[in-house]
């Protein structure tokens, strides 16, 4: 079995395992690389379980022992790099604001230079491309995830028609959902603890064959075993809740791909739009930059 193929494994069967054993499951996952450089004991506690289930993981995916498990990671591995966010502990129990101020802008720094390191150009590439072609784009992006979601709502419908915020309070999810077709394509926004719709989306994709882009911080979801791309943001930080800088970095780069993949007719509606803004009085005409007809 190859890397891959585990990788894919451990996902196929998410749903079905225990919750301490799914625990184990999406940390390795997610840090495949530290299955290497870690004892099964260390790892374990990594993941917060216990070492006895990191061996339960290994039965359950039919392996003899945690060797043979291990052995699969030790051919054709390529290491994500260290979120160098883990170094930036919480720092509520430190004197100063400053110290906290600088936790805070460091973590961001950190999680975005992670982004860019975990994720590559071509599945950027990829995602763009399938969201540039679908007849329609829906995305999915619940409670805290609806600003990103909203972000990417704004910048792409300022690309292309046929883009809708999922949910919206005059059509239930359910109703959207629907209507979904194999020519259409999805985005998905989502960080642990995952919300209920999620598992809602990727029974539609899945029955619809419609493309899933997923953003997460988690390899190991619901909607990423049905996805065709999947882009990961860290969300650590200092902050009582998870950080979401990383996750706009996200959409604003599928934004600026799309872009690329739509050429001059976007560039043309985009500048229709701004020029719509200023003759409307939405922007302020004062201090802004020539109109261009």
């Amino acid at each position: 079995m190859t890397f891959q193929e585990l990788q894919a494994l451990i996902i196929e069967n998410l749903p079905r395992m225990p919750r301490q054993v799914a625990t184990a499951a999406r940390h390795i996952a997610d840090h495949p690389d530290e299955v290497l450089v870690h004892s099964m004991r260390d790892l374990a506690s990594r993941a917060s379980v216990s070492p006895a289930t990191m061996l339960r993981l290994a039965q359950a995916l039919e392996f003899g022992s945690w060797a043979d498990f291990r052995a699969v990671y030790a051919g054709e591995l390529r290491s994500a790099p260290d979120a160098y966010a883990e170094r930036a502990s919480r720092a509520l129990d430190r004197s100063g604001f400053s110290i906290l101020l600088q936790e805070s802008f460091s973590a961001q720094r950190a999680n975005l230079d992670h982004a860019a390191g975990v994720n590559e150009p071509e599945v950027f590439a990829r995602s763009a491309e399938i969201l540039a072609g679908a007849d329609r784009v829906f995305i999915s992006a619940f409670m805290s995830c609806r600003g990103p979601g909203l972000t990417f709502t704004y910048l792409c419908r300022m690309l292309r028609d046929n883009v809708m915020l999922l949910g919206g309070e005059a059509t239930p999810l359910a109703a959207d959902l629907a209507l979904l077709r194999s020519s259409d394509a999805v985005l998905t926004i989502n960080f642990q603890p995952y919300g209920q719709e999620i598992d809602k989306v990727a029974r539609a994709v899945a029955e619809s064959g419609a493309k899933l882009i997923c953003l997460s911080d988690s390899r190991a979801t619901q909607v990423t075993r049905v996805a065709t791309e999947t882009l990961i943001f860290p969300v650590e930080g200092p902050s009582f809740f998870p950080s979401l800088t990383a996750a706009h970095l996200l959409v604003e780069s599928l934004a600026i791909s799309i872009l690329k993949h739509l050429g001059d007719e976007a560039i043309q509606r985009i500048r229709k739009i701004e020029n719509a803004y200023y003759d409307s009085g939405t922007y302020s005409a004062a201090n802004s930059p020539r109109k261009v007809n």
